[in-house]
């Protein structure tokens, strides 16, 4: 997590290299104007508020994000066919299984957004980190100590933060309900109050 300091973020960006003009523009270490695109489905109604935000803090720092919400067809088209697209807000699913989520942190996954590639895509080039992930993934999934796949599972983790292909904002609050005789609940922040069915009993 990250406290929000937008002068915090301004120092940052000076000492990266970036500098403002006299309009208080952002502009990159070569006098460009650092503006992007910013693409969502526009049927979702909490994206296209929280793009409207991102755009509007963003501002606050010289960068000139062109927020666009489209058509959901549109969005996957342009992620998985033309990759015709700069910057996306969108949301991905999980559950209590780590390596369900091996799809977005394989290189050659359908869902590794932050670096797409196919095999005939020229010049497409897959960083050191990346193979990384991809690999502690493998022996996670081979790996059949419980405490071990953390260990390896964590390396990822690590790893993500450091280089942050993701900019993770925002977790939707959940509710559970369940009656007394059903025990032992425990709650989970990922998949709810029945994640543990199996161990889950009837009591008069």
């Amino acid at each position: 997590m990250y406290s929000y300091d937008p002068d915090r973020a301004r120092s940052l960006l000076l000492s990266a290299g970036f500098q403002y003009n006299d309009a208080g523009e952002l502009l990159d270490s070569q006098g460009n104007r650092v503006r992007f695109t910013l693409i969502t489905n526009a049927e979702n109604s909490i994206r296209v508020n929280m793009g409207s935000r991102i755009q509007q803090d963003l501002a606050k720092l010289g960068m000139q994000v062109d927020f666009t919400p489209i058509a959901f067809n549109v969005l996957v088209d342009k992620l998985d066919d033309s990759l015709d697209w700069e910057t996306h807000l969108l949301g991905f699913t999980g559950g209590v299984e780590p390596n369900s989520g091996s799809n977005i942190w394989q290189p050659d996954g359908g869902l590794h957004t932050f670096n797409q590639g196919k095999p005939d895509l020229e010049g497409w080039q897959v960083s050191d980190w990346e193979q990384e992930i991809g690999q502690l993934y493998i022996q996670a999934a081979q790996e059949l100590d419980e405490t071990q796949r953390k260990v390896l599972y964590g390396q990822t983790q690590i790893i993500a933060q450091e280089q942050l292909p993701f900019v993770q904002l925002v977790n939707e609050l959940g509710m559970s309900a369940v009656r007394n005789p059903i025990q032992p609940i425990q709650y989970s922040d990922l998949s709810g109050a029945l994640w543990n069915l199996y161990e889950l009993t009837l009591n008069p």
